[in-house]
């Protein structure tokens, strides 16, 4: 995520786009497009935008006022503090709490802005372990959010934490709908063959990897496909372009680079188990069937399961 939000001291003192740095367009969580219009603004010097310029980040005060965990209601400003701290391994817990996000949405705050806090709150809780408490959130805002693949992915993942293998699979197939705009699932073979191995499917586990080693080895970036080139492409900014398809392509490089880092280990471990039950009744038993969709209903996005027999007992 780019929700990490800094100030460069010396970017503020001598800068012309210092005096719009620290302010919050109202609807900047709205659509890419807004936000793609502040980080052309500011020069894509802010942390919340691609860091296309490699700027550094290293001189940054947290005493500003900025920086202050958001109190008082939720508005686009309080959610943008909230990301800025939980970027930062500091997530605003409290004010979360008193938001109540688990309840009715108060009818002054509007609901996209509603739903995207629920959203990032769903995110800290996962990452503190509370899975039952992420994951209801995620299912309550399903619907307001099935249209965007990142969604599905970042379910996916609480879904299989949660001990729901089969539902995280459907998560993977809902996230590549020919009905969403595309984002790369790097980590969609691990999780896969995790899911497998959970359920003691070690062989199919294993070709999980053997095809997810190949797609990703020979998968090539194309920034063509990222929103933001195609913004950038639109409004003619040219090296600025430029920049943006480099940065595309070098983060895609490292997460492809990670992902097969963690097949590999994955790899190690599951060959021992492969030896032990080949020769098992158990693994020769009918493959896992991946659910074949011949039309696409947007209404089924987030339902899909993939049934997945437990093997382990």
């Amino acid at each position: 995520m780019l929700f990490k939000i800094l100030i460069w001291a010396r970017f503020i003192i001598a800068s012309p786009e210092a005096q719009i740095i620290d302010q919050v367009p109202d609807n900047w969580y709205e659509s890419t497009t807004n936000l793609f219009n502040y980080c052309v603004k500011v020069n894509f010097g802010h942390p919340i935008c691609p860091q296309i310029n490699r700027n550094s980040f290293s001189d940054f005060n947290f005493s500003e006022e900025f920086f202050k965990p958001p109190v008082g209601e939720l508005s686009a400003r309080t959610l943008f503090q909230a990301m800025v701290l939980d970027q930062e391994k500091r997530p605003p817990i409290f004010w979360f709490v008193g938001l109540k996000l688990e309840g009715s949405r108060p009818r002054k705050v509007p609901a996209r802005l509603w739903a995207e806090a629920q959203w990032l709150w769903a995110r800290i809780l996962y990452d503190q372990g509370k899975l039952k408490e992420s994951l209801q959130l995620y299912d309550k805002i399903l619907e307001e959010f099935k249209g965007k693949a990142l969604f599905h992915q970042q379910r996916a993942w609480v879904q299989f934490f949660s001990g729901q293998f089969e539902k995280s699979l459907g998560s993977i197939v809902s996230s590549e709908s020919p009905l969403i705009y595309p984002v790369p699932f790097f980590e969609k073979y691990f999780l896969r063959a995790l899911a497998e191995k959970e359920r003691c499917h070690y062989a199919s586990a294993l070709k999980t990897i053997t095809s997810g080693r190949a797609a990703l080895k020979f998968s090539e970036p194309d920034p063509s496909n990222h929103p933001w080139v195609t913004l950038c492409d639109e409004q003619g900014l040219g090296t600025t372009c430029s920049r943006l398809r480099a940065w595309y392509s070098r983060i895609y490089q490292q997460k492809t680079k990670s992902a097969l880092a963690d097949l590999d280990i994955l790899e190690i471990e599951l060959k021992d188990k492969v030896l032990e039950s080949e020769n098992s009744a158990k693994d020769k038993s009918s493959a896992i069937v991946w659910p074949f969709i011949g039309e696409n209903w947007s209404d089924e996005l987030g339902y899909y399961s993939v049934p997945l027999p437990d093997k382990c007992s």
